[in-house]
């Protein structure tokens, strides 16, 4: 791995973004529609959803709003007629625009279905049109901000689509954790300033929502004898994570950096290593590792698992990335900072994602938590992972199989899981 392809994953895998992605997506493809057709009297909205994009955002609070509703996400959409923005569509939402919400519901039809795609885990199809008789259909395909189609009246409108899929994917693949380690050993980040200026701000910003709070879980409120204990740690670092994950997921205006296309994912990623530099005093080098070390991480084990996931990637993920980030910096080898993470995933390798709700702020705060003490157990070699079950010996292959797990053998399960939901 070279800086060239850090750079390359760097630009595929941060995306700013308002309120859950999922929901998100929905905003920004109505506000393709309406834009398209804006000075137009909307008539009729049809949305078609891949179950798994459903499912992830069916229950999830529409930002501004602070409650779900996918025909009210459709409706802001449609008002805010913004698409420069992207998933942070609903960035600019005001008190004027949820108070005509229900106006538009009562002026257009709205049709919301989902079904099963066999190509895709991420689909969204937008069938919109006016009074006028005017028609316009929107596909979002295999990427959050992937437009691979935008028609009207017939026509394709090619000033609105995103670059095709081909282009946007990962043209680089992390191959194995070596390469991550050996390119965190190089200490060569020149050209990576918006990793680490994007993670300093995801941290401030927890901070300040915490301070808001009148929460006693900053830095500042550790006692010396707490910076030695990965117990206290985790708890502080617990707080750093629920608190922003919640607001975004509850549709309070909070934007976030996410990672590998993860809100949630980019504040467990990114606030850890910046959380732990902060409390331990590590100097600017050392933070960049860290830094790096859980990007790095995260992504990889994020890319072996479809963007949409049966199991909670954002989880596995993050609870990766917390517990490499703590090995290291407690002073662990390079087998034991791989270890950390077979640690952790020997624990939670059967974490389902149950959509995209509240509760994922449980998630993602404890799997980091669980993340740090997978690494100081790693350090002191209390690992048991002996090779037998979906672990291996081999951290690339654990992951591997959790890829296997997620893709293949759980594939099905989303259809019963949205019967439960």
């Amino acid at each position: 791995m070279d800086k060239t392809q850090v750079k390359e994953l760097l630009k595929t895998n941060i995306t700013k973004t308002m309120g859950c992605t999922d929901i998100g997506v929905v905003g920004y493809i109505a506000s393709i529609g309406a834009y398209t057709l804006r000075n137009k009297q909307i008539k009729s909205v049809k949305l078609l959803m891949s179950e798994e994009l459903y499912k992830n955002s069916v229950n999830v609070g529409v930002p501004g709003l602070r409650e779900s509703g996918l025909e009210k996400a459709l409706a802001l959409g449609i008002l805010l007629k913004d698409p420069k923005k992207q998933l942070s569509v609903f960035e600019s939402v005001t008190n004027d625009d949820i108070e005509k919400i229900g106006a538009i519901l009562d002026r257009i039809d709205v049709e919301i279905t989902y079904k099963n795609f066999k190509d895709t885990v991420l689909y969204e199809e937008l069938n919109i049109t006016s009074t006028e008789g005017d028609e316009v259909t929107i596909v979002i395909k295999d990427s959050y901000d992937n437009v691979v189609k935008v028609v009207r009246n017939g026509n394709t409108l090619e000033e609105y689509e995103t670059k095709q899929l081909l282009k946007r994917v990962n043209k680089y693949k992390i191959k194995s954790f070596d390469d991550i380690y050996d390119f965190i050993e190089k200490e060569d980040y020149e050209g990576l300033d918006y990793l680490f200026e994007t993670a300093k701000i995801q941290y401030e910003n927890a901070r300040k929502e915490i301070i808001r709070e009148e929460g006693k879980y900053l830095v500042e409120h550790l006692r010396e004898a707490q910076k030695d204990c990965v117990y206290d740690l985790s708890n502080f670092l617990r707080m750093h994570i629920s608190v922003p994950s919640r607001l975004r997921m509850a549709g309070e205006i909070y934007t976030v950096y996410g990672v590998a296309g993860s809100g949630n994912l980019g504040i467990g990623t990114l606030i850890t290593p910046m959380f732990l530099a902060d409390a331990l005093e590590l100097g600017d080098l050392e933070r960049k590792k860290i830094i790096l070390l859980s990007f790095l991480t995260s992504v990889y084990v994020k890319q072996e698992m479809n963007i949409v996931t049966v199991l909670c990637g954002t989880g596995h993920a993050t609870g990766c990335s917390a517990a490499a980030v703590t090995a290291y910096i407690k002073g662990g080898t390079r087998e034991q900072v791989k270890s950390s993470i077979n640690i952790y995933l020997s624990t939670s390798m059967g974490f389902v994602c149950d959509g995209a709700k509240l509760s994922c702020t449980h998630k993602v705060s404890f799997a980091a938590m669980n993340g740090m003490i997978a690494g100081k157990m790693a350090v002191e070699d209390k690992s048991y992972c002996d090779g037998t079950g979906l672990n291996k010996v081999s951290v690339d292959k654990t992951i591997k199989n959790l890829g296997k797990l997620n893709n293949e053998i759980l594939n099905s399960a989303n259809k019963g899981i949205i019967e439960l939901i």
